[in-house]
């Protein structure tokens, strides 16, 4: 597990707490497109990674942010059990 630097006020934070859905489904394609990105691929035409650091709130190059989201991910993953 990664310490995760997350900014307080993000709106992942915001739709999580509103027990809003859209904050795990953008974890997990976000997920899914930054692993594209750092293996080099685009996932879509406007995706950007600046987009998925200012939704999350993180700081970091993509396999920092990676690692982050991963750690988010699991940590929730155990909370919902």
């Amino acid at each position: 597990m990664v310490k995760v630097n997350m900014n307080a006020d993000c709106r992942f934070l915001a739709d999580l707490n509103a027990n809003n859905h859209m904050g795990m489904y953008n974890l997990i394609t976000s997920l899914g497109g930054v692993r594209l990105w750092t293996k080099g691929i685009k996932p879509t035409r406007n995706w950007t990674l600046k987009s998925v650091k200012n939704y999350f709130g993180l700081q970091g190059n993509a396999k920092s942010i990676l690692e982050q989201l991963e750690t988010i991910h699991n940590i929730i993953k155990k909370e919902r059990k």
